[in-house]
């Protein structure tokens, strides 16, 4: 009985360390939360993003009807074509 606590308790152990090391995937909730605050700066300045500004607003609004997958792209290709700053 206490072999098998003992090797439960060892599995559990390298789960949790295993855990950390696995990489974290891209979601539209993160990529959004990435490019928001550059998207109400442009905004601000009045500036226009083109391309990236479409695909951000669309990333929007497959987010607001729930097609994860769609935004996703969305904000894929937003971030690619960024302007750099």
């Amino acid at each position: 009985m206490r072999s098998i606590a003992r090797a439960l308790l060892v599995a559990a152990c390298a789960l949790m360390l295993a855990a950390p090391v696995v990489a974290e995937e891209e979601t539209p909730g993160s990529i959004q939360k990435e490019l928001f605050p550059k998207y109400k700066q442009a905004q601000a300045e009045g500036k226009d993003l083109g391309v990236a500004g479409e695909e951000f607003k669309a990333g929007q609004e497959a987010m607001r009807n729930g097609l994860t997958d769609e935004a996703l792209e969305h904000f894929k290709k937003a971030k690619a074509s960024w302007p750099a700053q």
